[in-house]
């Protein structure tokens, strides 16, 4: 292996060189992060945790760049110093960013599970049990299929380790979603100003930019979604160089990013004259102030589900079929902002706690009121719930 001549290293001091801002929170939060993590990994049987979601190497290290198309992971043993795997020109960037680390670069002309091997078998002890990310978009097959089959090693399936551990933020991180709400309220703003009749979708997606950025946000996760009502049901659909008519309604949903953490929200303006819109946007807040309510520790996701979707009923007479009504948000990397897949859907028993921030979501598409979506972002508080995104609705 060859590998950059600063790797293997160390990552510098906590505030990274003298022109960089980095990594963004101080050690002892890292240092909480990853003694909260080993105390898992301890109690699920680990000798060692390997971790490639990019926002969990996020968490735990503060490595925050685009170059996650490469194997990128982290290596956590149950004792010792956690060892960052990069592709070796990423190295000065990982020592810029990250703390607490050691890294362990490795040459394009290396297979990146080798490198892997490499880094992770003199931290074992003999059988060892590894946890991993089997549902980690950021561990391609060809690797897991070269580490799968390495000799005296047990891989266990470590998914939720993290997950929920990320999913409650500590009062620096709410701090972090506060600043991107503001920046998302910026930019809907600016969306919403820019998307009169005559303007093409590309522009108003450029408004978004523009505003968000200037504020001073970072790269968010995912494009804005921008598109006239007609194609509201197309639901990751962005924009096109169509431009709106004087008849057209429009839908615009996007999120800021402040050092990787998002907060996500949707308006719709209705096209003019739509029937009934009125009543479908009532009914929409009215489930969205009923789920607010439902917000909070203690409550099940499946819990706020219902509570949404009965209001919903309610007021059409009528089944309502919808696969959630919101999602953890936080940390997010291409190609989302969501950042793992916990939903407020059927089904799903997790119990909600002080600290979660959700994108809630209060869409009727096609009911027997009409079509209406919109969604903010919401922080589960002690008691109650609290709406961080606070653009005004459309009229």
């Amino acid at each position: 292996m060859t590998a950059h001549p600063a790797a293997p290293g160390e990552a510098g001091p906590a505030t990274g060189p003298a022109t960089l801002p980095e990594p963004g929170f101080p050690p002892e939060e890292y240092a909480q992060r990853l003694f909260t993590a080993r105390a898992a990994m301890e109690r699920h049987g680990f000798d060692a945790l390997l971790v490639t979601a990019p926002e969990d190497v996020h968490y735990l290290c503060g490595l925050d760049h685009q170059g996650h198309f490469a194997l990128t992971a982290l290596v956590v043993p149950l004792y010792g110093r956690p060892v960052l795997i990069e592709r070796a020109m990423e190295t000065p960037t990982a020592l810029a960013q990250t703390h607490g680390v050691t890294h362990h670069g490795y040459d394009d002309a290396t297979d990146p599970a080798d490198a892997l091997l490499e880094a992770l078998t003199p931290l074992l002890p003999d059988a060892p049990v590894v946890g991993y990310q089997p549902a980690s978009l950021s561990l391609p097959p060809a690797a897991w299929d070269r580490l799968r089959t390495a000799a005296g090693i047990v891989w266990t399936d470590g998914q939720d380790l993290l997950g929920g551990q990320r999913a409650v933020h500590t009062p620096r991180e709410i701090a972090r979603i506060r600043e991107a709400a503001r920046l998302s309220d910026t930019a809907m703003a600016a969306g919403l100003d820019a998307a009169g009749a005559g303007a093409g979708e590309h522009e108003i997606a450029a408004a978004v930019y523009a505003a968000m950025l200037t504020a001073g946000g970072d790269l968010p996760a995912f494009a804005p979604l921008v598109r006239d009502t007609g194609r509201l049901d197309r639901e990751h659909l962005t924009w096109s160089r169509r431009r709106l008519g004087p008849g057209d309604g429009v839908f615009l949903e996007l999120s800021a990013a402040r050092g990787r953490y998002h907060a996500p929200l949707a308006r719709l303006r209705p096209a003019p004259g739509t029937p009934g819109a009125a009543r479908a946007a009532a009914t929409s807040r009215a489930a969205m102030d009923a789920l607010c309510a439902a917000l909070r520790p203690g409550a099940t996701a499946e819990q706020v589900f219902h509570t949404w979707r009965t209001v919903i009923e309610t007021a059409t007479g009528e089944p309502y079929a919808r696969h959630h009504c919101g999602y953890l948000v936080g940390i997010g990397f291409p190609p989302g902002w969501m950042g793992g897949t916990r939903t407020l859907r059927p089904g799903n028993t997790m119990e909600l706690r002080a600290g979660m921030t959700f994108h809630v979501q209060s869409w009727l598409l096609d009911t027997a009121l009409g079509t209406y979506a919109f969604s903010d972002t919401a922080l589960v508080t002690e008691d109650a719930c609290e709406v961080l995104t606070r653009t005004p609705h459309p009229g």
